[in-house]
């Protein structure tokens, strides 16, 4: 299965055995943070950092459906520093999914964001992942 997708329509994706989260425009850390919060439905005790961010994209036990997948419309608008840390928080979590697992993680983007986030991932060990994850 792979575990980053393009999609031509993003926002058009649906699968009724998944939690479908759709991300829309961001724009700045914080509410980033918020809205995956929101649309993940993280416990309250998410912490808003990054480090907080990857425990709860590793764990989902709130949700009851096995496979979580999360649709951007298009990429964060963050700095080039905070989208590094975003796409190796991202592709971290959705790699440490086993299949054995109770929940898998899927990433959806459009695929003409595609070139711009090998561009910006590509002099960092995130490339690596990346390249596995999309199959």
């Amino acid at each position: 299965m792979k575990k980053i997708k393009f999609l031509e329509y993003p926002m058009a994706y649906f699968n009724e055995v998944e939690y479908v989260a759709y991300l829309p425009k961001v724009e700045g850390e914080n509410e980033l943070f918020r809205k995956l919060s929101n649309i993940l439905t993280f416990p309250d005790y998410f912490g808003e950092n990054w480090n907080a961010l990857f425990d709860c994209l590793r764990d989902f036990s709130w949700i009851s459906k096995k496979g979580i997948t999360l649709v951007h419309e298009e990429i964060p608008v963050l700095s080039k520093e905070q989208l590094r840390m975003y796409f190796d928080v991202l592709f971290s979590a959705v790699n440490d999914w086993k299949e054995t697992d109770e929940h898998y993680f899927i990433i959806i983007f459009s695929k003409r964001d595609k070139p711009k986030i090998m561009k910006l991932i590509d002099d960092t060990e995130c490339l690596i992942q990346f390249r596995i994850l999309i199959g």
